[in-house]
């Protein structure tokens, strides 16, 4: 352990920053290598689950919070129930984070290149990881619509390793552009969800029409050069048939 521990530290001051953010970027490293081996489409199975389970989380809050609640509906569920379905609702984004890939069903398009498709698994998979990271923060901070509810995130708050945590700098760029992180990533679940098919076919007829015009406009420059060649043989052919006719008859 000490050996290892001399090694980050080593590594750490080669790249001037801490063990701290040796052992988070290794993490991330190994992370990445998981998610990349599981393949594009429990990539974006995964994406669904957390995004479903925001979605989830955001309807019971708003419905539930106290903002909006009258004397009638308190009637139909208490304030105590509905802190206590707002507050178990959070952990839902983890678990339909894990339930949704296990579920398939995600049809992805894969690129053609080899290349193409490891590049989009490796860049899918960082992306997933941050988005994470940053749900995470969200849920510890607070922050948004998280609505006058306890939970386990507020115990990890409390913690002092998630103070030293924060210091890293993956955290703090997390942290950084947290609402940034959030709206482009459920964003891009909702346009690969309702959109991407839309785009793709019209990509690709506007790709088809274009190769299609392309060779069409081929095809006739040689077609009308071939006509004209072969017409100027049966030209000849046909001169130089009527004057052996001509030879004949005369004959």
């Amino acid at each position: 352990m000490a050996q290892l521990d001399s090694i980050i530290a080593q590594i750490a001051l080669a790249l001037s920053i801490t063990s701290l953010d040796v052992y988070v970027f290794f993490g991330v490293f190994v992370a990445v290598g998981i998610i990349a081996a599981l393949g594009l489409a429990r990539i974006y199975s995964t994406f669904f689950g957390t995004v479903l389970g925001i979605g989830i989380f955001v309807l019971f809050s708003t419905i539930l919070s106290p903002e909006l609640q009258t004397p009638e509906t308190l009637s139909l569920v208490s304030d105590t129930f509905a802190k206590i379905l707002i507050g178990s609702s959070v952990y839902l984004i983890f678990i339909l984070t894990i339930l949704v890939p296990l579920n398939g069903g995600i049809v992805v398009t894969l690129p053609k290149s080899q290349l193409g498709k490891v590049f989009q698994t490796l860049a899918l998979s960082l992306s997933l990881i941050i988005f994470l990271i940053a749900v995470f923060l969200w849920l510890v901070e607070k922050s948004y619509i998280f609505i006058h509810t306890d939970s386990a995130f507020i115990l990890l708050k409390k913690l002092a390793s998630y103070s030293e945590l924060q210091s890293s700098l993956l955290f703090r760029f997390v942290t950084s552009h947290l609402p940034t992180i959030i709206i482009l990533s459920i964003g891009f679940i909702i346009y690969k969800l309702l959109f991407s098919d839309i785009v793709n076919a019209l990509l690709a007829s506007l790709i088809a029409s274009i190769k299609k015009h392309k060779i069409g406009s081929w095809g006739w420059d040689h077609e009308e050069s071939g006509h004209e060649e072969h017409g100027g043989h049966d030209d000849g052919w046909h001169d130089d048939h009527e004057e052996d006719h001509g030879g004949h008859g005369h004959h």
